[in-house]
């Protein structure tokens, strides 16, 4: 059964956030023999394009197969974060076929299929979960199902909450075996920390009620961990995802190193405020801190002239700078791998 296994099969899912955190993925997987998990959201990657290059599933898929033949040993699964609608701002259903279908042809390995922001009562929300999943398995059964979502209410959960879980959970498990149940965890990414805590309480509770059932547990916005917290979660958490880390980490590491040999960033970051892209994360800082907001909302932009511009002229200094780049990802992942593995 799957939760047997659970212990010798952890994955980390890092979001695609830029080419050089793809190529970090394949490179370490390549190099370390290790499994990881690309997760792209609808607004990173989608049928009809997204903020990650500008690319399409298409695109995308096309991309993920050229780092595949330069990292022949890379293991990486490719998956689909929160299939649904309203994660794109759009509540449209179509929408969310049109990426399950783009996502099938270009061969994805995992579907997070995630209705909750759906405007629908709940047991509308599970029907149509369910006849998504059904879609999904009739086209091709061997696509991985991954379910729940990562609403951050953990901290207040006790084990009264978890009968609710488990009724999902077997709601699910009558007509299908998921891969992974999402677990609010009680994390919560805001700004560039982490600012949740591990409610290690009912997550506990929880793993111990499904010893039995063959799923495992996945948490969502495990950004920003230091090395006690994610060993903290190895006795119940089977996989982590982390996104926006990689993303802020790469917009500091560049205008730090474009400070340094003064690169010209102002029309970066100024588009990068103008975006608004860092409302979401705000948390305690001033609105209207331009190099704080634009740190947070820099990955959006990368796509943009502006950033292109100082992206050459960094490579004109050190020969080849997105190489380093994807070197510092790649001591994220390990700082990651190395204490969840």
């Amino acid at each position: 059964m799957k939760n047997i296994k659970k212990l010798n099969s952890r994955k980390i899912g890092i979001g695609p956030m830029s080419s050089e955190v793809i190529e970090a993925v394949y490179k370490y997987s390549s190099i370390n023999n290790k499994e990881l998990m690309l997760i792209a959201s609808k607004n990173q990657i989608d049928h009809n394009g997204g903020y990650v290059n500008n690319w399409n599933t298409k695109e995308y898929s096309n991309y993920l197969k050229g780092m595949q033949t330069k990292y022949t040993n890379a293991k990486v699964k490719i998956c689909r974060d929160h299939c649904g609608p309203g994660f794109n701002g759009k509540q449209n259903i179509n929408d969310v076929y049109k990426t399950i279908d783009s996502d099938i042809e270009n061969d994805f390995d995992l579907i997070h299929v995630d209705f909750s922001k759906a405007k629908k009562n709940y047991k509308q929300i599970l029907k149509l979960s369910k006849e998504a999943i059904l879609y999904i398995k009739k086209i091709k059964p061997k696509v991985e199902i991954e379910i729940g979502t990562d609403e951050n209410f953990a901290q207040k959960l006790s084990s009264i909450n978890i009968k609710e879980f488990l009724d999902e959970m077997d709601y699910f498990l009558e007509f299908m075996d998921p891969e992974y149940f999402v677990v609010p965890t009680g994390s919560l990414v805001m700004e560039d920390k982490q600012f949740g805590f591990f409610n290690h309480k009912f997550i506990k509770s929880v793993y111990q009620r499904i010893k039995n059932r063959p799923i495992l547990l996945k948490e969502h916005n495990a950004d920003y961990l230091n090395s006690e917290s994610i060993k903290l979660r190895k006795e119940f958490i089977s996989a982590l995802n982390i996104a926006p880390q990689f993303g802020v980490f790469q917009t500091k590491f560049v205008i730090d190193e474009c400070v340094k040999f003064g690169v010209d960033t102002t029309n970066f970051l100024n588009k990068c405020y103008e975006s608004k892209k860092w409302e979401k994360w705000l948390l305690n800082s001033d609105s209207k801190d331009v190099y704080k907001c634009s740190i947070l909302a820099g990955h959006y932009n990368f796509q943009d002239k502006s950033y292109k511009i100082i992206l050459d002229s960094l490579n004109k200094i050190h020969g080849n700078f997105n190489k380093k780049i994807v070197d510092a990802h790649y001591e994220i992942i390990d700082h990651y791998v190395e204490n969840f593995y």
